[in-house]
């Protein structure tokens, strides 16, 4: 089977480049950026739809616009900046989350079959999450001269879901982000 040729105009074709100055910074979007040590920033470069379902968040949060949004690529991309000591909660995707560190040092953590795990990456060093698996990342060390360090993250899918640990569920409670769910029975 052959693969049709296009040939886009170059407005087209510019509609698909972000350049990283022209991207907009957002703090906001996901219940735990309002903890202390869960700030940071997305620059949404290619963006992907909200997942569907009660307790569901998009891996990019629902209000960090994509910059090249009108393509259906079956994957997101986005910059993930912080300063050193804070991250996020750990927390699972219905689909593959790949990490690269482009600036300053990172600790990627995640729940393995003996107990919490992590690895250590310095710029380009690289990682890849499987669906299912508990993970969280931080900031450990900005580059020198600067504030925060920065990730640039990928995931599959075209509305990949994630969901809270319980543990982060319960630290959003206490923080009285969360409301604790009460039987009526």
């Amino acid at each position: 089977m052959t693969i049709p040729s296009v040939k886009p105009t170059r407005e087209a074709m510019l509609a698909c480049v972000a350049r990283f100055q022209d991207l907009r910074r957002c703090e906001t979007g996901l219940p735990d950026m309002q903890l202390p040590d869960c700030k940071r920033a997305f620059y949404n470069v290619l963006g992907f739809d909200q997942p569907k379902g009660e307790g569901k968040f998009s891996p990019f949060g629902d209000r960090a616009e994509a910059h090249v949004s009108h393509l259906t690529a079956g994957f997101g991309v986005s910059f993930i900046a912080a300063e050193p000591g804070k991250g996020v909660l750990m927390h699972t995707h219905d689909t593959v989350e790949t990490f690269m560190v482009m600036k300053g040092v990172w600790k990627l953590e995640w729940e393995g079959d003996q107990g919490d795990e992590h690895v250590i990456l310095q710029p380009l060093d690289f990682v890849a999450f499987p669906m299912g698996v508990q993970r969280r990342f931080e900031c450990v060390e900005a580059p020198a001269g600067e504030t925060e360090g920065l990730l640039l993250g990928v995931i599959g899918g075209t509305a990949p879901a994630a969901e809270i640990s319980i543990g982060g569920i319960e630290r959003l409670i206490e923080a009285g982000i969360f409301q604790r769910e009460t039987s009526t029975a």
